[in-house]
C-alpha cells in the first residue's frame, strides 16, 4: 500500500528494498528511479505519514452497499444508493411494513403487521405475493439455514415465535406464549447454527431451533416498557451477534449492542455485552451486516452505515421512515 501510494506521486520510481536503522530505529523504504538509476530514500517521518495515509484512503474507499428498505411512514419498499443518496420506491404496499429480509433468489420478503401477512416481492418482476396472511402484528424475519423456512415474531397479544414453510407453504406456531415475555422483536441464527431473538426488549434468549426450548438466557437492562433491544443480526467479521437499541428512558440510551458468541451459544452472559452509544440517532429499528466490518441500519428518520473497527457512522441518508433493511446483492 506504501509503495503504490508513493508511486502515484512519482511512477517513474521503483521499490528496492527496506532498510533499518538499530541505532535509532528508523526505518527507510530505498527507490530507485527506472530512467536515471538515482536513489530516493523515503525516511521514517514520511513512511508514518504515509501509513496514516492509507488507512484514510482504505477506510473511505471500502465498498459501501446499497440497500433495500421496508418505509414503515411512506408504506412502501424502497432501494438506497448509499453512496448517491438516491431513493428508488420499488413497491407501493398500501400498508405500513415494519421487517424485511431476502431470500436467496435476491427477493424481497417482508412483514405488514396491520394485514397479518408476510409477502414476498421480486424486485425483477415487480410481481408481489401474499406467503401467509395469518399471524397477527407479524414483525421481524429470519430466513432459516437452509432457505427452507422463514421466522416471524409475532410481537405481541400474545408473543410468539411462528415457523413458516417455503416448502408447504404453510405456517405454525414455533415458540408459542410464554409466561414473562411481552414481546419478541428481532432474531438471528450465528454462524453455529444457536438462534436468538430478542424478548421483551430487554433480554436475549437462545433457543433451540428444533424444540423451541430456552436454553439461555442474556439479561440487558431491567424491564422499561418498549425500551431496549430490537433488531438483531450476526456479523462474521466480530463473530457476533448485534442489536440495535432504542433508549428513550433507558440508562443506556440510544446504541448498539455487541453479544460475542461461541459455538455453544453466548459467551458469557455477566454482563454478555458491549453497548456503543449512538445518541445522536434515535428509533433504531432493523440492522444487516456486510461481513466485513459495516453495520447498516435503518433508523425511521434515517438509514445509517456504522462502520465496527473504528465505531463511526460511515454514511447518514435521511429516510422517511427507514424500518428493515436489506443488502442489495452485486454491491458488496
Amino acid at each position: 500500500m506504501i509503495v503504490s501510494l508513493w508511486r502515484q506521486f512519482n511512477p517513474k520510481l521503483i521499490f528496492s528494498s527496506i532498510v533499518s536503522d538499530d541505532s535509532s530505529d528508523k526505518l527507510w523504504l530505498v527507490f530507485l528511479d527506472e530512467w536515471s538509476d538515482e536513489v530516493f530514500i523515503l525516511r521514517s517521518a514520511l513512511v508514518s505519514c504515509f501509513i496514516i495515509l492509507a488507512g484514510t484512503l482504505s477506510l473511505s474507499a471500502q465498498q459501501i452497499a446499497q440497500i433495500y428498505i421496508s418505509n414503515e411512514g411512506q408504506s412502501c419498499l424502497e432501494q438506497l444508493n448509499f453512496n448517491t443518496g438516491q431513493i428508488t420506491i420499488l413497491y407501493q404496499i398500501g400498508a405500513e411494513p415494519d421487517d424485511l429480509t431476502l431470500n436467496s433468489a435476491g427477493q424481497l420478503i417482508y412483514s405488514v403487521p396491520n394485514l397479518h401477512t408476510v409477502n414476498l416481492f421480486d424486485p425483477t418482476t415487480k410481481v408481489n405475493t401474499v406467503l401467509t396472511s395469518s399471524i397477527s402484528g407479524a414483525r421481524d424475519l429470519t430466513i432459516e439455514p437452509g432457505g427452507k423456512s422463514l421466522l416471524i415474531s409475532k410481537y405481541s397479544s400474545p408473543a410468539q415465535i411462528w415457523r413458516y414453510s417455503f416448502v408447504n407453504k404453510t405456517a405454525g406456531v414455533f415458540f408459542p406464549k410464554t409466561a414473562g415475555i411481552t414481546a419478541f422483536d428481532g432474531t438471528a441464527y450465528d454462524v453455529y447454527g444457536n438462534l436468538y431473538a430478542v424478548a421483551s426488549h430487554n433480554t436475549i434468549i437462545q433457543i433451540d431451533p428444533v424444540t423451541g426450548a430456552i436454553k439461555n438466557t442474556l439479561v440487558i437492562e431491567p424491564h422499561n416498557g418498549i425500551n431496549g433491544g430490537d433488531g438483531l443480526t450476526y456479523d462474521s467479521y466480530t463473530n457476533s451477534l448485534w442489536a440495535t437499541h432504542d433508549g428513550k428512558t433507558s440508562p443506556l440510551g440510544f446504541g448498539l449492542m455487541q453479544i460475542p458468541v461461541q459455538a455453544s451459544g453466548f459467551v458469557s452472559t455477566s454482563p454478555g455485552f458491549t453497548f456503543y452509544p449512538l445518541n445522536q440517532i434515535s428509533n433504531m429499528d432493523g440492522i444487516k451486516s456486510d461481513g466485513k466490518g459495516n453495520l447498516y441500519i435503518g433508523a425511521i428518520h434515517t438509514a445509517v452505515v456504522y462502520n465496527i473497527p473504528t465505531n463511526a457512522v460511515l454514511k447518514s441518508v435521511v429516510v422517511k421512515g427507514a424500518d428493515g433493511v436489506s443488502l442489495v446483492p452485486g454491491t458488496y
